[in-house]
């Protein structure tokens, strides 16, 4: 059965990625789905995770605002705009931060074969400075 979730209704994630305010909108808890987690990441002017790595592919569809990403062991980084899409292969260290100082951005993400943000396994490589 198909299920609707309204993102601005559904709890806020506060100590998942901090500073970053996530909703976990599709999963197994949310939805009964097995095989999909999709949420809506909204990262605080200069905001930025530790970064990390998961035991699932993860995507991202960047909606507002303009992203620094460090990728890989060797931090390669990348600077994503609105519209575009960013994939991570599972085991891929990861991270990001938002480049404005004065403006929030926006992301929604996925974990492929992962019904769950547990399930995701989110493995941080760097000690958390919030």
């Amino acid at each position: 059965m198909a299920v609707i979730v309204d993102s601005n209704n559904v709890n806020k994630d506060l100590k998942y990625e901090p500073p970053l305010i996530i909703a976990w909108g599709v999963d197994e808890k949310t939805c009964g789905s097995k095989t999909i987690t999709m949420g809506r990441t909204i990262i605080p002017p200069s905001g930025r995770n530790q970064r990390h790595y998961h035991v699932c592919d993860a995507t991202f569809y960047l909606v507002k605002g303009q992203l620094k990403a460090w990728i890989g062991e060797e931090k390669k980084e990348h600077i994503l705009k609105e519209g575009q899409f960013c994939f991570v292969p599972a085991g891929e260290i990861h991270g990001i931060l938002n480049l404005s100082d004065k403006e929030n951005a926006e992301l929604i993400f996925t974990y492929g074969n992962c019904p769950s943000r547990d399930a995701a396994k989110t493995i941080y490589v760097e000690k958390s400075w919030v």
